[in-house]
């Protein structure tokens, strides 16, 4: 079985670890749980359906099964976007990434090796600015994902807030009676709620460069899915607005509201590295056309 890359912080759950209620939207009345970075209660993805989809994989294991233990997006032909927690330890040479992936025993694309690491400078831990760049060593065809940069033609609040958003990964899933990591992606679809939700859960206060996710029971991101992308339909394109990262263990809560790292926090750091990488808008990309209609009719 694929080891997880989740930091499982075991004083924390001794202090606080206790049954979570069952009632969906019902707050813990007591205690905490263990923040565990972490698809339960999901779904078949069908193939092709995300071809920006990233496994992020252990260098030296042959067995892309094996060899997953995160996940990400492509952003630009050579850039990936993921958690920070996912790069912490490790350095360029222990790291690929299979673009595109979908089957992980029947896959048969190019393993990318990862040139460079650009971890966020203020990246603490799971708790604070978890997100990190891959710049790989070569060029992927596949299609990039654009970043949702807390503005759009839609008018989407920023905080997005209400909004269904969209998970997939390979992370551990479930069945009537037992748990496995599958093959094939899976997603799943969970809504952003308040803060409070995970503020009491773990025993932490979200920052603005954070949100909460997801459903008080049997739907969730588990093991595997660290630093997958959250997805939402802006503008008529989907765009990465999160990625996973910590939450309950699956195994111990049985699902519960996670917390995810918001992309539109970090535009600037992005752009920094990444010029290439795409972002929403206000502004449509037809003004300019409808403005020289408009003229030449007046």
């Amino acid at each position: 079985m694929k080891k997880t890359v989740l930091i499982v912080c075991a004083l924390f759950f001794s202090l606080y670890g206790q049954t979570l209620y069952a009632a969906e939207q019902s707050l813990p009345a007591e205690g905490r749980f263990s923040a565990v970075p972490q698809i339960m209660g999901g779904y078949e993805a069908a193939s092709g359906d995300w071809p920006w989809m990233t496994a992020i994989l252990k260098a030296s294991e042959s067995d892309l099964y094996t060899a997953q233990y995160c996940g990400g997006v492509l952003i630009a032909p050579t850039w990936v976007l993921t958690a920070g927690h996912c790069v912490e330890g490790k350095s360029a040479s222990d790291m690929q990434v299979a673009v595109g992936a979908y089957d992980l025993n029947n896959w048969t694309g190019t393993r990318i090796p990862v040139k460079r690491i650009v971890k966020h400078p203020a990246y603490v831990d799971f708790h604070a600015n978890d997100i990190a760049l891959l710049e790989l060593n070569t060029a992927s065809g596949q299609q990039s994902i654009a970043i949702f940069s807390g503005a759009s033609m839609q008018g989407i609040d920023a905080k997005l807030l209400g909004q269904m958003t969209t998970l997939v990964g390979w992370g551990l899933a479930d069945t009537p009676t037992s748990w496995y990591y599958p093959e094939k992606l899976r997603q799943i679809n969970l809504p952003v709620v308040a803060d409070s939700y995970c503020n009491y859960a773990y025993g932490v206060t979200l920052s603005g460069s954070q949100f909460c996710a997801g459903y008080a029971v049997a739907k969730d991101a588990c093991s595997g899915d660290s630093g997958g992308p959250m997805m939402l339909m802006v503008d008529g394109q989907w765009v990465h607005v999160g990625l996973v990262s910590y939450g309950a263990g699956c195994e111990e809560q049985n699902g519960y509201y996670g917390v995810y790292t918001r992309s539109s926090a970090y535009v600037d750091f992005i752009k920094q590295y990444v010029p290439a990488a795409q972002f929403t808008s206000k502004v449509s990309k037809d003004l300019p056309w409808l403005m020289l209609l408009l003229h030449k009719r007046g």
